[in-house]
């Protein structure tokens, strides 16, 4: 520890309080170091605005690359710079801290904020100490038990009411530390159709749906000073917002100009609730609304495919038609983009849900079953004519079978594909595409990839790495953690965006790639990348 080392740390902070004491305005300095606890800390009691203040001097564990806190040594409020708990939040603090300071620097910090509060100014009120907080908007909700989620296009729908008080439906989350609640639609009544706020998840309507209030307001209006007095009590709160008598808890909420005032009415007591206010930030580079409108096949719903599914809605793919047959088990979990709430569904379906979680406005169709499975030949056509219909077609069943059909599909329906697999063992992968007119046909360009992984100039993979995943018999679980198939699930969504934008606007100058993660095989180090090249039509059309 800090202190341990004989004429090190502790003595430097020792003469520093000893300095405060020869000053003449500290005292009474007791020293509390304890080896077995790993902790240390000095109760000093301090000159500030004629008042002795009994504090203790609490030092952190990785002093000094952290601040020592400063905190009355009995329960009181000193200050109105106090944290909850005691601690004085003090000039200098954790983001300007440097281990060149002591807590004597701290102990006269404190001082110095005390006396400035103990002075009256020219008509007799405490001087105030200009609060030098910069929260980050995460660090002032970290105090709000309860907090609502209102999208932009909720509180429009509510202005465009005008003064009508309107049913508001809202879920309800619990967290260890809050309540959350969102608003999910207007109920209607005789002034007004209901409205749902296509915003929002449908999956929400099963998270403890409770009904609230809401209505816009005018400032000075009653419903406006019911929500802004903290006097009233749920009761009297209620009564502006409703007819009927309070029933238990509610949520009342007011929209003056845009901003969101609303309270959590208990039994006894009126809560405040903190408003999360909507971000709409551009995130995602420009070039990615070239994707915005196309449609992406998903062949296989599994660990890579439902990861890629996942990242392509979140890059602004909004067209999705997904393949599948088989169900979600508690197994799949180690590495699968789905959850325990999709246990027991199929995995297509658990997909469905997991994109629209995602972006509640995307379009997408699904198809229980296995391209190379036993399915009536009716059903199996109409999912092959949807295929056809696909701007890009992502394979990722590891089934041999299934990407021959798929690959069939793309072929004559002159589709771009694009498919990955993850080495059996997790050592690495490899993302291939083929693009009409530029690469040859799916099959082709597999058996190109093969001889080039099978050179006999290059050591043989190891004996696991070619095993037909897609036939999912328990046996044949490939071995490779979510780490192993997140990495190459993310390069396989790299090709796909890639694929989907204009052949001469490619990052990616080779057809397929091998990607390893540790030292295996071909590959001498983690994270090394080898271009495959591969034969293009393009390129044999010039060499004739």
């Amino acid at each position: 520890m800090w202190f341990q080392p004989p004429g090190g740390r502790l003595a430097q902070e020792q003469q520093a309080i000893a300095a405060l004491v020869a000053e003449g305005w500290v005292k009474n300095v007791t020293w509390h170091i304890d080896e077995v606890q790993a902790t240390a800390s000095v109760d000093v009691d301090f000159l500030a605005g004629e008042k002795w203040w009994e504090a203790k001097v609490v030092y952190p564990f990785i002093y000094p690359y952290a601040p020592p806190q400063v905190i009355p040594r009995e329960e009181a409020k000193w200050s109105s710079h106090q944290w909850g708990r005691g601690e004085l939040c003090l000039e200098i603090r954790a983001d300007n801290w440097h281990p060149s300071l002591t807590g004597g620097d701290m102990v006269r910090s404190a001082r110095k904020l005390l006396e400035t509060e103990s002075k009256l100014d020219d008509i007799g009120m405490p001087l105030e100490v200009l609060s030098d907080h910069r929260f980050t908007e995460g660090q002032r909700l970290s105090w709000e038990l309860i907090r609502l989620v209102l999208t932009d296009e909720l509180i429009a729908e509510v202005e465009r009411r005008d003064n009508v008080v309107s049913l508001l439906e809202l879920s309800r989350v619990e967290y260890d530390l809050s309540y959350v609640f969102t608003g999910i639609a207007l109920i209607g009544d005789t002034n007004f159709d209901a409205w749902t706020d296509g915003g929002v998840p449908k999956q929400f309507s099963t998270y403890g749906v409770s009904i609230g209030r809401i209505a816009k307001l005018e400032k000075g209006d009653e419903r406006y000073l019911a929500l802004t007095n903290a006097d009233l009590a749920p009761a009297d709160v209620w009564q502006h917002f409703s007819d009927i008598p309070i029933d238990g808890p509610k949520v009342v909420v007011g929209i003056l100009n845009g901003k969101v005032l609303a309270k959590f009415l208990g039994t006894d007591t009126v809560f405040e609730v903190a408003s999360v206010p909507m971000d709409n930030q551009q995130r995602a580079p420009v070039r990615n609304d070239a994707v915005i409108s196309k449609r992406v096949a998903i062949v296989g719903c599994g660990s890579m495919g439902s990861k890629v599914a996942a990242s392509l809605v979140r890059c602004g793919v909004s067209r999705f038609l997904l393949f599948d047959g088989d169900v979600l088990k508690p197994g799949n979990l180690v590495r699968n983009e789905l959850d325990w709430f999709a246990v027991g569904a199929h995995k297509v379906d658990g997909v469905v849900n997991r994109l629209r979680a995602i972006n509640p406005k995307v379009d997408v169709d699904s198809w229980k079953g296995r391209l190379d499975g036993h399915t009536s030949t009716a059903s199996i056509l109409n999912a092959l004519e949807k295929l056809g219909q696909c701007d890009l077609i992502v394979e990722t069943s590891g089934s041999g079978q299934g990407f021959s059909v798929a690959a069939a599909v793309a072929a004559q329906k002159q589709i771009p594909m694009v498919w990955g697999r993850v080495f059996g063992g997790g050592y690495g992968g490899y993302v291939v595409r083929s693009r009409p007119g530029i690469e040859y046909p799916p099959l082709d360009v597999r058996h190109q990839l093969y001889v080039a992984m099978t050179d006999p100039a290059l050591p043989k993979p190891p004996d696991d790495s070619d095993i037909d995943y897609g036939s999912e018999r328990d046996e044949q679980a490939m071995i490779a953690d979510d780490a192993d198939v997140s990495v190459i699930s993310a390069h396989l969504s790299r090709m796909a965006l890639d694929t989907l934008r204009p052949s001469d606007q490619s990052d990616y100058p080779e057809s397929a790639y091998l990607i390893g993660l540790r030292q295996e095989w071909i590959f001498g180090a983690p994270f090394e990348t080898r271009a495959v090249t591969l034969p293009r039509i393009a390129q044999e059309s010039a060499d004739d």
